[in-house]
Parts: C-alpha cells; structure tokens; sequence
C-alpha cells in the first residue's frame, strides 16, 4: 500500500513538483492497512473454517460454533467419528496465544467459501447476469451439431423441482454449474521430491459463454482440501458436504438476492451441479466408484475384470449402469457403515456412498464426464488404451510417404537394435525431407541424425542405392566414418529430390508423368546423376 501511495504521488508530481492541497488531502486518505479497503470495498470472503481430523484414514470435518456472540470458534476437542465400532478420539485442537488470551485452533483446518455469496456477486457484475440468461436459448432449438453442453441431452430433458424443464423459471434465474476436484503436489512434482497432496475443490459456471466461462475471474474457488497425503476413497464425503448443504438450498427452495445487474428490485435464483469435471481417480472419488484398478472399474458399464477384462470391445455384450441401481447400491453401503459388509458391497459392485447422492437430481451413471484435458490435450489416452486398458491402437503415419525406398532383406538378420536402426532410416528416407536439405540448419539436422545410426547400417544403405561416401578431411582414411556415409546419403536424396521437384513444378509435364516417376524410384538403385541422365 506504500508503494501505491508512493507511484499515485510521483504521478501527481509529473506536472508540477509543489502538490496542491486537494493531491495532499488524496494521499493523506490513502490507506495504510489492507483491512480497511476490504471492509469499504466488501472484498473479504464469505468463509468458514472447519477442524479436520488429522488421522489420514478418518479426516473427518466439524464445523465452527459460536457462543453468545463471541468471534471464536467452539470445536470439539477430540474426533467423534466411528471406525469399526471404535470412536477415532483423535485430538483435533491445539492451543495458541493471541492477545494474551489462549484459544484452540485446529490442527488441521479446512476453508470453505460461501457459494451463495458468490453468485450474488457474479450476478451483481454488468453484463454477466444477461449473457447467462441467454445460454437457455440454446437448448430449446433443434439436435444437430454439439458446440457445448447445452446441445446434449442431459440439459435439454434436465427438469426442475416444479417438474418443468430447468430453463422456464417464470423470471426466476436458472444455473448450472460443473464440479471439479483435483489433486497436486505444492512443491512441484519431482521424482526425488516430497509426495505431498493438496486437493482444490472448483465450481464453473455453464451459463456463461464458454469465451469467459473459465477465466480466473469467473471460476469458484470452493475450497482447499489440506494435505500432505491425498484423501482415502471415502472421506472426501467430509468436505464435499457443506458444498452440498448450499446446493441443496440453491434447488428448493432456492435464494433470493435483493438486487441483481438485471433486477434492482431482486430477483429468485436456483442453481444445479449437473457434471463432474476431474481427472479419472478424482472424478470416480467424487461420484462414488471404485478406481480403475478395480474388478468394477467401470463408472458407466457393469464391465468387470473377470468376465470382460479390459479388451473386450464388443459392447453390445455391455449392460449401462443407471441412476436407480447406483444409488440403491450407495445407499446400501452407507448403512453398512465402515463395517466388513460396506467392503463387501464395493467389491461386489464398485460402488459406495456419495454426498452428491443427496442432490435429489444428481445422476452419477451420466454426470461423471470425459477428461478431455488429460486424454486429449496432455496425451493421456493412449497411456490409458497401452499401459491400463491393455489395447494396442495401430499407429498412424505420422507423414505421407513419398518414395518407396527399395532396399533388399539381408539386413533383417541383423540384432535387434540394427534392425531398429535400418527401420528408422528407411523411415526417413521414405518421407519428405528435400525443403529440410536446402537450408544449412536443415541438412545439419539430418546429419546429426543420420550420424547417430549404427554404421554397418548406413554402409549397407549407401551400398544398396549406389552411392559413395563423402569425407571433408584431406588426409585419407582407411575406412569412412558414419559422417561421410550420411554425408554420402544426403546428396544422393538431395539430387535426386531436386530433380523431381523441378520436373513437378514444370507446366508440360502431367500427373501423370509424376506418379511414372515415383514408380520408377521404387525399383531404381543406381545414385542420383543417373536419373538426371536419364531425364535428360
């Protein structure tokens, strides 16, 4: 706050040195204490701060009490949670001096924010209450191409608590959210580094056009699940609840805020989760599955190891879960509690208790969405189909092939790394290169790579097209390096590249001619000069 103070005074300084004494009265106003322009401006947080049971395999929440008035948090002093019929009796609470007072903090704490508060701000933003309104416009027009979510069939057959389709609101504001939960390490994640999880808890707004929709600005922080091991399966129920409990007062009987941008007088607002956003182990966490490690792993299919396995693709041997069987099957293991039989319903099933399932219209068989981010965008799926789901996808050519390089089979008796060796050149030469050879950076690329090869690999290249090693060194050597063979190489691809190149760009000659000399290259083994020859 001093600096700012410091640049607005050199700012008033710029056209004259002697302040005025309206410019003094500014700074003097200035504030010094970043309280003071939270509380003026309203930027404070509406938060709460729950004790979390330090016990990683318990991290049960208590929520803040408050008595007659007093700004310090009650909490108990130890966990009262069951585990096997035994309470946990963890001590949650520690002691600490502030103002020579000693009040108990938590050990471990755990901060939530207010989703209420934040929408009403959201909505209070210019522009941003109307934008929202209008995404409704899209799911009452006709199927056809999907563009966003509002397209899919979830949200066009999506009702309200009144029955209704979710969008006719009578002026009331109707909007739905997605939920992610994600895991990461704060201190980077290093092979020799610590292993520590720290777990965040976001809300996105579906209504807004996806251009603003996942801006900082626009985005919920909900809370920060503390560390520094990640959650079991079963106790992440304990932070998603005070979410839920908002969310639960969202739907029916919704909140009422007293102004908004496009209502002065007020306005009644409902508010849905209506998809969960995650990587795979947080979004099965989340909406109450089993990881894909286990017998059930799928979150959408009744698919298991034994009958299935990973590589069974014929899926019209596949039976759909639905919303009925997964919660009659969640709410099954919720009464078993954390006894041996609340084990045996997830093994049997893959399925165990979510606080989602509180939300009357949560459907975990259809609102646990794709992870395009991780299995699109940072290449996870093929790591999937390879290493997890054990299904090997052909591979793609990566580039078209311009030549058919006629090389004989000897080399094929060759060890295993040799014959990878001769593959990748076969591979290189086969594709284009020859815009690569015209610049020095680009011939320097391929030497260097052709330099790496084994060199019986590229002797018997260069002695397979017919062309001589090419030395830079005066002084004669008894036998070519693997550099004068690559040298060797590339001018024989060179030429040749350079000569068809130039006969393709020439006017009188046809496709025709092109595909005849691409057919005469797959069974030429003589070097370049002869074609030039032979063109002539």
């Amino acid at each position: 706050m001093a600096m700012l103070q410091y640049l607005v005074q050199l700012t008033f300084m710029r056209s004259n040195a002697n302040l005025s004494a309206r410019d003094q009265k500014v700074l003097s106003d200035f504030p010094s204490d970043p309280r003071s322009f939270k509380d003026s401006l309203d930027l404070e947080a509406d938060a709460t701060i729950y004790a979390v049971c330090p016990n990683d395999k318990c991290q049960t929440t208590y929520a803040a009490k408050y008595k007659d008035g007093s700004p310090v948090a009650i909490y108990p002093s130890r966990c009262k949670a069951r585990h096997m019929g035994r309470r946990c009796k963890e001590q949650l609470l520690r002691p600490r001096v502030v103002a020579e007072r000693t009040i108990y903090m938590p050990i471990k704490p755990f901060v939530y924010f207010n989703p209420l508060t934040w929408v009403g701000r959201l909505l209070s933003r210019p522009g941003i209450e109307a934008d929202a309104d209008k995404s409704w416009d899209r799911s009452k027009t006709q199927a056809g191409t999907m563009r966003d979510i509002f397209d899919g069939d979830i949200l066009r057959k999506f009702k309200g608590p009144d029955g209704a389709h979710f969008s006719m609101g009578n002026g009331e504001g109707r909007y739905v959210f997605s939920l992610s939960v994600d895991f990461f390490n704060p201190l980077s994640n290093k092979q020799a580094g610590k292993k520590v999880s720290v777990g965040l808890i976001t809300l996105v707004c579906l209504n807004l056009p996806p251009d603003i929709r996942y801006k900082p600005e626009n985005m919920f922080l909900a809370g920060v699940i503390p560390g520094p091991h990640e959650l079991p399966l079963s106790a992440i129920s304990h932070f998603l609840k005070p979410l839920v409990d908002d969310f639960l007062k969202f739907w029916d009987p919704g909140v009422h805020y007293s102004r908004t941008d496009g209502h002065p007088d007020g306005r009644l607002v409902r508010c849905a989760i209506v998809c969960i956003v995650c990587d795979l182990p947080a979004a099965q966490k989340t909406a109450g599955f089993a990881l894909s490690a286990h017998t059930h792993f799928c979150s959408i299919c009744h698919c298991d190891l034994k009958t299935h396995g990973y590589a069974n693709l014929d899926y019209t041997s596949w039976c759909r879960r639905t919303n009925q069987d997964c919660r009659r099957t969640a709410k099954q293991f919720r009464r078993a509690g954390s006894s041996p039989a609340a084990d045996r319903i997830v093994a049997s099933t893959g399925v165990r208790w979510s606080q989602l399932l509180r939300l009357p219209y949560f459907d975990p068989s259809r609102f646990v969405v794709v992870d395009a981010m991780h299995n699109l965008f940072l290449g996870l799926i093929r790591e999937h189909y390879d290493a997890i789901l054990g299904i090997r996808v052909p591979k793609a050519e990566e580039e078209p092939v311009v030549f058919n390089v006629n090389i004989s089979d000897s080399w094929k008796q060759m060890s295993k790394r040799e014959c990878a060796s001769m593959k990748r050149v076969i591979r290189w030469l086969q594709h284009p290169m020859c815009q690569d050879l015209w610049t020095e950076a680009g011939m320097s690329k391929w030497q260097k790579r052709f330099s790496s090869q084994n060199s019986s690999i590229l002797e018997l290249v260069a002695l397979e097209v017919g062309c001589m090693p090419i030395t830079t060194d005066i002084r004669k050597k008894k036998k070519p390096s693997r550099a004068d063979y690559s040298r060797g190489i590339l001018r024989w691809v060179g030429l040749f590249h350079s000569c068809f190149v130039v006969l393709s760009a020439h006017n009188r000659f046809s496709e025709c001619l092109k595909l005849k000399l691409s057919m005469i290259w797959r069974d030429i083994r003589h070097q370049a000069p002869c074609v030039v020859m032979f063109l002539r």
